[in-house]
């Protein structure tokens, strides 16, 4: 099986795991606040959120101080405590399938290469920021479209509208910013085609649909569910894949590295879009910001 190396935000790494004082926690905490614009309405939230983030500050140092793998960071999501930040990052999955696809030719080539990076061959959009709304089956669906149009079709590659599928395809069973499923996302794309970002910016929040006005859109064919590790290394030969995966533990705090930690088939809780392979990890894109970020995207 091989481990998962994520592309998500992380930054300011601990050292060690020496005990802070409550000084120097407190003076992290106000870092934290300046390099993410952080604003907190009342002192109540302002306690809440500085004592989640000293839990997220203890667990980022233990870590990193047994000198794993790979190394956790804090990042603009370390105010929230565990229960709050998977209630609002991760999306419904069902436990049918664990990946899905979306392309034209069907035909899965079993020889596969020894590794597939498809940002290497521009079938990749920089990672996004689903910000707070729990939109990762959005992202994931989109990004596996806009990488089939690439590598599959050949064509440019296409920035396409994740706040369409939010707004737009309740019809299918998907809930906005409440969870939803990348093949529902692209069985609606297949009828009523895909917006471009550029028309239809995301803003982290549920609106009025208006796919109707945003001008030309890109259809698909739908979706292809499957399951098993050598079928999704068969579809990374051709083009990126949506991905549900179980993203509890540490998986919010990674920085840099090639991921390891539990994972459960019952647990699945997040989509992301895997974009490649090596003989021992996959890689992902993730929806939590690009590294290095210091404020979401209309979060």
């Amino acid at each position: 099986m091989k481990l998962i190396l994520a592309l998500l935000v992380g930054v300011a790494v601990a050292q060690n795991a020496l005990p802070l004082s409550l000084e120097e926690e407190q003076f992290e905490f106000l870092n934290f606040i300046s390099n993410f614009e952080k604003k907190y309405d009342t002192t109540a939230e302002f306690f809440h959120r500085f004592n989640a983030f000293r839990v997220e500050l203890n667990e980022v140092r233990q870590h990193n101080a047994r000198n794993e793998e790979w190394t956790a960071g804090i990042n603009e999501f370390s105010d929230l405590t565990r229960e709050e930040f998977f209630k609002m990052a991760s999306c419904a999955a069902d436990d049918y399938y664990n990946f899905v696809a979306d392309y034209e030719d069907e035909t899965v080539n079993a020889n596969n290469a020894n590794d597939v990076d498809w940002r290497d061959k521009g079938a990749v959009n920089p990672v996004k920021n689903q910000g707070q709304c729990g939109s990762c089956w959005a992202f994931g669906a989109m990004g596996t479209f806009e990488g089939m149009v690439k590598a599959v079709q050949g064509k440019d590659l296409p920035n396409l509208a994740e706040q369409q599928l939010v707004d737009c395809s309740g019809s299918t069973g998907n809930q906005g910013c409440n969870g939803g499923m990348p093949d529902r996302a692209l069985n609606y794309l297949k009828t009523a085609g895909a917006c471009f970002t550029a028309k239809y910016p995301y803003t982290a929040r549920g609106g009025t649909c208006k796919a109707s006005s945003c001008g030309d859109k890109l259809k698909t064919s739908g979706p292809k569910n499957a399951k098993g590790e050598p079928t999704l290394e068969n579809l990374l030969n051709q083009q990126p894949v949506s991905v549900a995966i179980d993203a509890s533990s540490a998986f919010s705090r990674y920085t840099s590295g090639v991921f390891t930690g539990p994972c459960s088939s019952s647990s699945i809780n997040h989509a992301v879009t895997a974009v490649g392979y090596t003989g021992d990890y996959w890689i992902v894109r993730n929806s939590w910001a690009p590294l290095g970020a210091t404020r979401a995207t209309s979060t």
